[in-house]
């Protein structure tokens, strides 16, 4: 009975994030450049965003992965979107006949679409006015049934981020389609490497403190623990993402 009783959260979990009224949709992919045609790539794919993605409602980010297995490739970014998007039948076929004429010919090879859910009740500051440069990505996967151990320690910690006026950007987001569906990663971004948040009333309190203050003694340390526990083993992976402004969408 346990185990049906763990399968069934997990299940009911997933379907959440599809059963959302109004989910806030982001969709990522990664493409790498053919050596030697960087540049190439970067100009043609630079008059491609100036032609098609010029508005908020086209809008494009790319990211230069600096480092980790995929370093040297580009992250190709759609955010801010709705089911109203997903379901749009606007005719793009100029724009995508403008990319595999004038773009491709300069791409190795590149992965296919992953659409997220945003997870919004355990990220912070992370709103179309608040712009970086920087980001550091956690990728993470969950074991199946251990969803509420996971999202325990994040949603306290979303609690202490609020309390406390924490000053960094950090969105989570999780996999609705195109890749395993207990993948997350927790997006932090920031302008200045050294600089990526702090607690402006804390004094010289750690985050660990106010955590244990808001939560009971040994709070921190027994939610890390079994949060730590619900991952799979060697899913605990970061990379540095820099923001390419000619690549990206920068609206006034």
């Amino acid at each position: 009975m346990k185990k049906l009783l763990v399968f069934a959260f997990s299940f009911l979990f997933t379907l959440s994030s599809f059963a959302q009224d109004s989910p806030e949709i982001w969709m990522t992919y990664e493409l790498k450049a053919k050596k030697g045609m960087e540049e190439k790539f970067e100009q043609a794919a630079a008059k491609k965003m100036k032609k098609f993605n010029n508005t908020a409602e086209s809008a494009m980010y790319t990211f230069n992965i600096m480092d980790g297995e995929n370093q040297g490739m580009y992250s190709r970014v759609i955010g801010w979107k709705d089911w109203d998007f997903m379901n749009s039948q606007e005719d793009r076929s100029e724009e995508l006949k403008y990319w595999r004429d004038n773009v491709d010919p300069f791409i190795e090879k590149s992965t296919g679409w992953k659409v997220w859910r945003r997870i919004k009740w355990v990220s912070h500051n992370w709103e179309p006015g608040n712009t970086f440069k920087y980001m550091f990505i956690s990728r993470r996967f969950i074991k199946p049934g251990k969803d509420q151990d996971v999202t325990n320690f994040l949603r306290r910690l979303k609690m202490v981020y609020e309390k406390h006026n924490y000053t960094g950007i950090v969105g989570v987001f999780r996999v609705m389609s195109g890749g395993n569906t207990n993948e997350y990663i927790i997006c932090e971004g920031f302008n200045k490497y050294g600089e990526a948040g702090d607690y402006p009333d804390a004094e010289d309190k750690t985050e660990e403190d106010l955590y244990n203050e808001m939560f009971g003694w040994e709070a921190y340390r027994k939610d890390a623990g079994l949060y730590n526990e619900g991952l799979e083993m060697y899913s605990r992976t970061s990379e540095r993402h820099h923001l390419n402004q000619e690549l990206s969408t920068m609206l006034d």
